[in-house]
């Protein structure tokens, strides 16, 4: 199959869906697919082959309200009227209006949800009204739409009487990395508290900020991540990190530095207010951390009892729960083999590109037919085959 994504903000860099379309794009590859995914330019992106898929980038509208709906807008078009694709694949809520349009072109679409988008505090009344009208779209427009958790399935389920297919997030296997990149930074393994996510408003990071400038600890804190369109709000945590030099932010991190710090947290937080089911979260439980993480239903789903929670929003009881697991070293190791064996068990990437490889074939029918078409050519799609 020839198979289209729609679209991310930039691979390798970007958040959860980019993890989500290289994790699932690259194994449909390894098993002989070929890959499109369109995204943004403003990320440093360029036209290039990642991990085998051929990353074919558009421009945008670079504001926070029409970034995503215009790289979207112009994926969409492009993928109509310049390539030949067996099906389109499109993320999240926002953008699955445009999972239309291929459909009028007799190209099968399937919309993956990634959660709720209107509970997001970044959006005002318009965005969160939009969004909320979107969801129309996502039971509508696509061939079939995909939740990646249980708790959004039912949502949908509720409000449309519709069902969605679903197809978690997951992990791979992992090996744990000795620290280096870390004391270059002058962060002590086994001896900080991490957060690694997108620096946005929904993902909490003020909440941990505050929580934690009130213990009475040498630990440290580290917050991984970046995001754009985020200023404003950067520049807030920074003001409530003020001077603290336990604090440390290291800017957006991949490959060996984010595996070190995975490998040799003391204690993983997500202070997250709005999940789909958190990328992150899973990761820190396969590299054996021991997770506090808001008590939002995305979250207890991921943790179930193999971590800890605390009120969503609360800082009160956040500094808390974060003072008695930094006293309690005990409480901390108890958690770590049984979540690993947990996200091992019920989460793997291979199994969802499994899933998602059956839900595409049950649109695109016939791969078989072979088309004698020099390489580059057009080439017709299954679809146009078979009629």
């Amino acid at each position: 199959m020839r198979i289209a994504y729609v679209a991310v903000k930039g691979i390798p860099i970007g958040g959860g869906i980019e993890k989500v379309t290289e994790e699932i794009g690259s194994r449909l590859v390894e098993r002989g697919h070929e890959v499109i995914v369109y995204a943004s330019r403003d990320y440093g992106t360029t036209d290039c082959l990642y991990n085998g898929m051929r990353i074919k980038t558009v421009p945008s509208i670079n504001t926070k309200a029409l970034h995503k709906l215009s790289i979207c807008f112009m994926a969409t078009f492009d993928v109509m009227f310049r390539e030949s694709v067996d099906l389109v694949h499109v993320h999240a809520v926002g953008p699955s209006i445009f999972s239309l349009f291929p459909r009028l072109f007799g190209i099968p679409t399937v919309v993956q949800t990634h959660g709720l988008e209107w509970k997001r505090d970044k959006w005002g009344v318009i965005g969160k009204a939009f969004l909320k009208l979107a969801e129309w779209s996502v039971v509508a427009f696509p061939s079939r739409a995909t939740s990646v958790s249980l708790v959004q399935k039912q949502y949908f389920k509720e409000k449309f009487g519709k069902e969605l297919t679903y197809i978690p997030n997951g992990v791979s296997p992992v090996e744990k990395r000795e620290p280096c990149w870390l004391l270059q930074q002058g962060i002590i393994p086994g001896r900080y508290v991490l957060f690694a996510a997108r620096l946005v408003e929904e993902k909490g990071t003020h909440f941990l900020i505050q929580a934690f400038r009130k213990l009475n600890t040498d630990m440290q804190l580290v917050i991984a991540g970046d995001a754009a369109h985020a200023e404003k709000y950067k520049t807030l945590l920074n003001e409530l990190a003020g001077d603290d030099p336990r604090i440390i932010f290291t800017g957006f991190v991949n490959g060996d530095p984010l595996t070190e710090l995975f490998s040799n947290a003391y204690l993983f937080c997500l202070p997250s207010t709005i999940e789909g089911l958190p990328v992150a979260l899973l990761e820190a439980m396969n590299y054996g951390n021991c997770c506090l993480a808001s008590d939002i239903p995305e979250n207890l789903e991921a943790l179930e009892a193999h971590g800890y929670t605390f009120r969503n929003r609360d800082v009160h009881d956040l500094h808390q729960r974060l003072a008695e697991l930094l006293a309690s070293p005990e409480k901390v190791e108890v958690k770590k083999a049984a979540g690993a064996e947990h996200v091992y068990r019920n989460y793997s990437w291979e199994r969802v590109t499994d899933q998602m490889e059956e839900l595409y074939r049950s649109f695109v029918q016939d791969t078989t037919v072979k088309v004698s078409t020099p390489p580059g050519k057009y080439r017709k799609s299954a679809g146009e085959i078979l009629t």
